[in-house]
């Protein structure tokens, strides 16, 4: 009955999360965007102001000085296109700056994210009635207010830096004008920078509410992450994956395995088996590791690592190799070979061989 009634109770998997962003379903708050932006002017603003002014007003004042009643058609386009670059090259800065800390706050939300699903229309958007129910929805009133709570606490920012501002821009009455640009100038800074500060702590809360709202739309039944195990388990990628991580757990065991083992016989090059034998815990001989080629040579180096005597036996190894599985004892006609392998090799490590021949 909870299932029935979309009872989402369970977190998303990966494969949820992937195919949302597939779609272009992320966590994203444009407040962040928009904060970031406003940072970046404030910097601009304390930075560029003083040379932008300084090179806007040059070029106003050789704009004015060029005309005159004679000027002509060609004269005036001439004119207007050398203003217009100007004030490009004056605003390219700021622009360029713009973009790239735009840019840099998407990624830092979404990261690298190219979704064609999201870029095909869908009637749901352009249709006038889910429009409608859009604006009228809960969700529409809510996001209403927040808004409006965002504009009446950033316009009480502005409105109290600006009285406190106002006193002292009245002291400047009969100034110089550079006197009056450079409070102007700090001014803007100060309030820019104050209505930065305070987008950035809401559009923070936002991009957080964001997040958590993106999770719980994302969560899922018991049903279906049910359905989704079992699609998984159908999915050929999935089950290589997994019996891939599961053949390399399996070596990286062996090859621990090999560390305590008693001896490596090898055909020398192309095939490595480890051996153990406890007669105090085994009743015969067990391969703790094999492997040809690649695993061979690393068989072969751990165990001359850990001073495991290796043994050239090639036909034991061959046999071994095929017949016997990791972790499985050897079969009863190798039990002679392998008994003299272990008294060659007790007698070059000056081991005693305790009780070999028990249980064999």
């Amino acid at each position: 009955m909870a299932e029935e009634n979309d009872d989402r109770t369970e977190d998303p998997t990966e494969r949820r999360r992937a195919e949302a962003r597939e779609q272009g379903n992320v966590a994203k708050s444009s407040d962040l965007t928009a904060a970031a932006l406003m940072l970046a002017a404030a910097a601009a603003v304390l930075a560029l102001a003083p040379p932008m002014s300084q090179q806007l007003a040059e070029l106003t004042v050789a704009a004015f000085s060029s005309v005159s009643l004679s000027l002509d058609q060609g004269r005036a386009l001439q004119l207007g296109s050398g203003y217009i670059i100007g004030l490009g090259e004056a605003v390219l800065p700021v622009l360029l700056l713009a973009g790239l800390v735009s840019l840099g706050s998407n990624l830092m939300q979404v990261g690298v994210l190219f979704s064609p699903e999201a870029l095909q229309p869908k009637f749901s958007r352009i249709s006038p009635l889910a429009g409608v129910k859009r604006i009228l929805s809960i969700r529409a009133v809510a996001k209403l207010g927040v808004s409006l709570g965002k504009l009446a606490i950033l316009t009480s920012i502005t409105s109290l830096l600006i009285g406190w501002a106002l006193p002292e821009f009245l002291l400047l009455t009969g100034s110089a004008p550079g006197v009056v640009a450079v409070m102007i100038h700090e001014s803007s800074a100060r309030l820019a920078f104050s209505l930065a500060a305070a987008l950035l702590v809401l559009a923070l809360l936002d991009f957080s509410f964001q997040k958590w709202k993106h999770e719980q739309e994302l969560r899922m039944t018991k049903q279906e992450v049910r359905d989704e195990m079992k699609n998984m388990e159908g999915d050929p990628h999935i089950r290589h994956r997994r019996r891939e991580a599961h053949r390399k757990l399996a070596q990286s065991r062996e090859m621990q395995s090999v560390k305590g083992a008693d001896v490596v016989v090898t055909n020398p090059t192309h095939y490595a088996v480890a051996l153990k034998y406890d007669p105090d815990r085994m009743p015969a001989p067990v391969v703790v590791a094999k492997g040809v080629d690649t695993i061979a040579l690393q068989i072969r180096k751990i165990a001359a690592e850990h001073d495991v005597p290796i043994l050239e036996r090639p036909e034991l190894a061959r046999a071994l190799y095929a017949s016997v599985k990791v972790g499985r004892a050897i079969p009863v006609d190798l039990y002679e070979a392998f008994v003299e392998i272990m008294a060659y090799v007790y007698r070059i490590t000056g081991k005693t061989p305790k009780n070999l021949r028990k249980g064999l």
